[in-house]
């Protein structure tokens, strides 16, 4: 997927029942702030955001639309404060362990990381593993392929794609996340559309300003929503922009949709300021994101290479289903990403594969998108198998055992 971070954090405004959002958008290195921004438009829609038990239900008898202008419907978490949880105590690895360099970005998907290493799995490995974040991911696959770092969380987008022509050396060791339904990335719309009639379907958008947060993964994602109602990304006008800045041009009016990630996607609905206009579409058979190993340190530690795998597969089952809102796991995904537990456990998640299957065929159709859209350095399409190594994973399923869902 294409580089991107969101980094959130709550603070209060003096208003009554009000709070705005503070989130950062790194996108290849450079960081939009949209504070100031988004503080004067909650501020200016208070009186509209704090009455909306009453207007929105009226507003909702008298459109004709049939479109749904609350929040998505999915139940809360019924787990205690993760306030109240005795922190996980880290846990020492071995005096002998194997050190490992992973990188990752601060967001929720690249959970299974986190909670690897503080919950002790790497460690029980015989490793010792330091989590280095990095506020954009385009880089990550070039610094696991120079050797900079030992693994990496990455998004397989462009830059992947580019690099593996590039002849630089790194396997696909892991699978990242998937998508499940509805999706962890809607297609959303201003509030004020949905409630006016403005916008009642997919295809209201032709000719419409729609973003995306950056050329890639996220893209693809577009292309799949629009085709739901006959439309393509040619009928649109196309633009790119953060997904924080997205939801403040939703709320202003200088965006007509948007596609918007979670947490930011839920933290938007419950704030008033927009609505998803498509909550699922069929993107669920691909994963963009992947776990990649420098090759050099592969050869050079299988046996680590190996725990690494084990222990990261470990972490994927106990974020699968309902574990991801276990508020143990909550905690140290605030931990790692500073964005609130309770936001993070509202949101829609996203989906681990507990057996390690890493979907080729799903790499193959990103690869295919990003040449239709120019996106592509070089000519001839790439073998996704030939950057696969699965061994690390089909040795980790004996050790693990059948999963068990909680």
């Amino acid at each position: 997927m294409s580089s991107l971070v969101v980094v959130e954090h709550v603070r209060s405004v003096s208003s009554p029942s009000v709070y705005f959002k503070e989130a950062t958008m790194v996108l290849s290195g450079r960081t939009t702030s949209f504070t100031m921004m988004l503080l004067m438009l909650v501020l200016l829609a208070t009186p509209s955001i704090t009455t909306r038990g009453v207007a929105g239900a009226e507003a909702r008898q008298a459109s004709p639309t049939s479109l749904n202008c609350g929040p998505l419907a999915t139940p809360a978490p019924a787990t205690p404060s993760v306030a109240a949880q005795p922190p996980v105590e880290p846990v020492a690895p071995p005096e002998d362990a194997v050190k490992m360099t992973v990188g990752y970005v601060p967001i929720s998907i690249y959970a299974p990381l986190f909670v690897a290493k503080e919950k002790g799995y790497y460690a029980e490995q015989g490793l010792d593993v330091s989590l280095e974040s990095f506020a954009g991911g385009g880089d990550l696959v070039a610094l696991t392929a120079t050797g900079d770092l030992d693994a990496a969380a990455s998004g397989a987008g462009p830059a992947f794609w580019n690099a593996a022509d590039a002849g630089l050396p790194f396997s696909v060791v892991a699978p990242g996340h998937s998508e499940g339904s509805p999706v962890a990335t809607p297609l959303m719309i201003s509030r004020e559309a949905c409630e006016s009639g403005a916008i009642t379907r997919v295809s209201d958008l032709r000719g419409k300003k729609v973003s995306v947060n950056a050329r890639g993964a996220t893209e693809y994602w577009l292309g799949q929503a629009l085709a739901t109602d006959g439309l393509t990304i040619d009928d649109i006008d196309l633009q790119t922009i953060p997904f924080p800045d997205a939801v403040v041009a939703l709320a202003s009016g200088a965006l007509d949709a948007a596609m918007v990630a979670e947490p930011v996607a839920t933290g938007a609905e419950q704030q008033g300021l927009a609505v998803r206009l498509l909550a699922n579409f069929p993107v669920q058979d691909v994963q963009p994101t992947v776990i990649v190993a420098n090759d050099k340190f592969i050869a050079e530690y299988p046996d680590a290479a190996q725990g690494f795998v084990t222990a990261y597969l470990k972490a994927c089952r106990d974020l699968a289903g309902p574990g991801f809102k276990d508020p143990a796991n909550l905690a140290l995904i605030e931990r790692y990403t500073s964005v609130p537990a309770a936001l993070v456990g509202a949101a829609v998640q996203p989906v681990y594969s507990v057996d390690g299957r890493i979907d080729i065929a799903g790499l193959s159709k990103l690869q295919t998108f990003f040449r239709e859209r120019g996106q592509l350095e070089y000519d001839e399409d790439i073998d996704p198998a030939t950057l696969v190594d699965d061994r690390f994973v089909q040795a980790a399923l004996p050790e693990l055992g059948p999963y068990e869902p909680s």
